[in-house]
């Protein structure tokens, strides 16, 4: 990502980034967030996702519409099989 130094002729390289005519390019998120911090312009800086996990809850017999209550559900041929049988 590009950053840009306050001086737009600047020349040379600020921590550990080479600079010329005021821009670098650095990819370190630490590196983009320190010169973020420091007066420099930094494009794109990524930004943190937010969390929007959904946990799954287990169903309950009153939640399943197709499931008659009391009644257990099985699922496939072998459901009610034991191994070898």
């Amino acid at each position: 990502m590009k950053v840009y130094a306050p001086n737009k002729q600047y020349t040379g390289t600020s921590a550990s980034v080479p600079f010329c005519n005021g821009v670098g390019e650095t990819d370190n998120p630490h590196l983009l967030e320190w010169f973020r911090s420091h007066g420099y312009e930094v494009e794109n800086l990524p930004e943190e996702p937010e969390a929007d996990v959904k946990e799954e809850q287990p169903t309950t017999e009153a939640e399943d519409p197709g499931k008659e209550p009391g009644k257990e559900t099985k699922r496939g041929k072998a459901a009610g099989q034991k191994a070898g049988e």
